[in-house]
């Protein structure tokens, strides 16, 4: 049914659960998997008085050690492809799983950001407006 899944991650709770269960559904596919992690390039910090430099690299940071998270998950049953991209989060992801002939997305109601809207976090709401790719939104509580 799927060959290809692509998890959006940012490293959060929420992005962490939405890895499990992309974990979850490419073992049970036999699927390959792939993890993104997007750094934005319009942030808070764009008129704030810091090193534009040092936040990019703060957020490459972030975006390694969120997607080292993924692999080591995923090792038990084989390798994790990842990719760190650098844009309008939903434009990535979306333009990753088109290059890559991604099957199905799996993202978080919510993610990191602080302009997250009240139900789903903007990135995911993109997303799912685009309606180019099969979506998997993962709550953001366990249940």
């Amino acid at each position: 049914m799927y060959d290809r899944i692509l998890v959006a991650t940012d490293g959060s709770d929420n992005a962490q659960r939405a890895t499990r269960r992309a974990l979850d559904l490419a073992r049970q596919y036999g699927a390959e998997l792939h993890a993104v992690y997007v750094i934005e390039t319009r942030t808070e910090y764009d008129n704030a008085i810091v090193d534009p430099d040092t936040v990019r690299q703060n957020l490459r940071a972030d975006g390694e050690e969120a997607l080292a998270s993924v692999r080591t998950e995923g090792e038990p049953d084989g390798s994790v492809i990842t990719s760190i991209r650098e844009g309008v989060p939903h434009e990535e992801l979306l333009s990753y799983a088109e290059d890559q002939g991604v099957d199905l997305v799996v993202v978080g109601a919510k993610g990191r950001s602080a302009f997250q809207t009240v139900l789903l976090g903007s990135t995911t709401e993109a997303i799912l407006r685009a309606d180019q790719v099969p979506v998997l939104v993962v709550n953001s509580t366990d249940h």
